[in-house]
């Protein structure tokens, strides 16, 4: 898929999926938050900030637009059921897993949807930062590094422009076998921010010659 304008279905609205979305209409970007409760505290604060240049509903309507790229940003524990309940939905498109499964033996959730959407074109990002660092991505070093891998087709490009959007530079790890590999960047980061009190607002660049 080119390169432009997308239509983007956000699962979730919280933390990391409400300010993904954020900043992807603040792109120009056409984004639908699929929730749990289409009229709680996540979803009123972006109908107040949006007003009609979002849609806000269930699971079921925000993937039924047929969009072009699916955001999963649901609580880890709840990614499993959610690709098996709507495989039928997602299989095809392009799937950004954002979700940590925290305390689970894989954080993410390729195994499952490779089962239960095996045509979709799956990718892992969003997961390795806070999500302090996409509401604001700047900092004095310059731009901060996303790291990144799943499918190597046209759809990268697709990923890599909604990285760029949100303010961060795209680092390609490689294809689907490197998940564990963005993994472990998530887990350097809960090491650095949060065990050794580095902060929050903390990301990585990568600097060559």
């Amino acid at each position: 898929m080119a390169t432009g304008t997308f239509s983007i279905a956000v699962l979730g609205a919280g933390n990391i999926g409400g300010t993904l979305g954020r900043k992807w209409v603040s792109a120009g970007h056409r984004v639908t938050f699929g929730v749990s409760n289409p009229n709680g505290k996540h979803a009123q604060a972006l109908r107040s900030e949006f007003g009609d240049r979002v849609i806000i509903g269930s699971v079921t309507e925000a993937l039924s637009g047929n969009p072009d790229v699916v955001a999963m940003a649901l609580p880890g524990g709840a990614m499993d059921a959610t690709i098996e309940q709507y495989a039928n939905q997602l299989d095809g498109r392009i799937i950004i897993d954002t979700a940590n499964k925290m305390g689970a033996s894989t954080m993410n959730s390729f195994a499952s949807l490779q089962k239960h959407a095996p045509r979709a074109r799956i990718y892992r990002a969003f997961n390795s930062y806070g999500w302090e660092n996409f509401a604001d991505p700047v900092f004095p070093e310059g731009t901060a590094n996303l790291f990144y891998c799943g499918s190597d087709g046209d759809a990268r490009a697709s990923v890599e422009q909604l990285i760029g959007d949100i303010g961060l530079r795209p680092m390609y790890l490689g294809g689907i076998e490197q998940v564990s590999l963005v993994d472990s960047v998530a887990t350097l980061w809960f090491a650095l921010a949060l065990g050794q009190h580095k902060g929050r607002h903390l990301a990585f660049k990568v600097l060559t010659d």
